[in-house]
């Protein structure tokens, strides 16, 4: 019984952490699209839409407001102070909204995926050969961040001596690929010194 209980305790946990985000994501967007159905009432009215589009007409001009707000704010974002101060409110205060990190990330590699230029490693470690992907080198010692298998978007960020790394012959995209299928085509003879 106490392990029953445990587990659906942590199944509730881990479902509370996955919709605090999307909960906080609805209610931003209900309350932007209750503002501005006021102005789509309005201009429905003043462009005389409601005896063509009948019921409708408010849902669809409100609509058409919504993605010309997020048209004009994404205009905005190309301007440098803009960005510091989304960055500013990003480091300070939406980091600590459970998830919104990962749902960004997710969210970002979703609408414009870049090419993972990250290097896939072995690092040799006492216990033996670990997979990660080097992010920086400094000197003679490399920053590795070792994703998790299979959520590859998190995992530790260790610096390491760079004798213990040896880069692969692999790219980024195939190395996560394989990560997600638990080391699946992952092989020690791919790499290189």
């Amino acid at each position: 019984m106490k392990i029953l209980f445990k587990h659906i305790k942590s199944r509730v946990l881990a479902g509370l952490v996955f919709l605090v985000p999307l909960f906080a994501i609805i209610l931003i967007l209900q309350k932007l699209w209750n503002f501005l159905s006021g102005s789509g009432h309005y201009i429905a009215k003043l462009l005389g839409l409601k005896p063509v589009l009948g019921s409708s007409a408010i849902p669809v001009i409100t609509t058409l407001l919504l993605l010309i707000l997020l048209y004009l704010f994404g205009w905005l974002v190309k301007f440098r102070s803009l960005n510091k101060t989304k960055d500013w409110i990003e480091t300070k205060v939406l980091q600590y909204i459970p998830g919104y990190l990962t749902y960004k990330a997710q969210i970002s590699d979703k609408l414009g995926p870049r090419a993972d230029t990250r290097q896939p490693v072995w690092v040799t470690t006492p216990s033996g050969k670990r997979p990660g992907l080097l992010i920086a080198e400094q000197g003679q010692q490399a920053i590795i961040f070792f994703p998790n298998s299979p959520d590859s978007n998190n995992g530790q960020v260790f610096v390491v001596s760079i004798q213990q790394v040896t880069k692969m012959d692999v790219d980024a995209s195939n190395f996560i690929k394989s990560l997600q299928k638990f080391g699946k085509d992952l092989l020690i003879e791919r790499s290189q010194s």
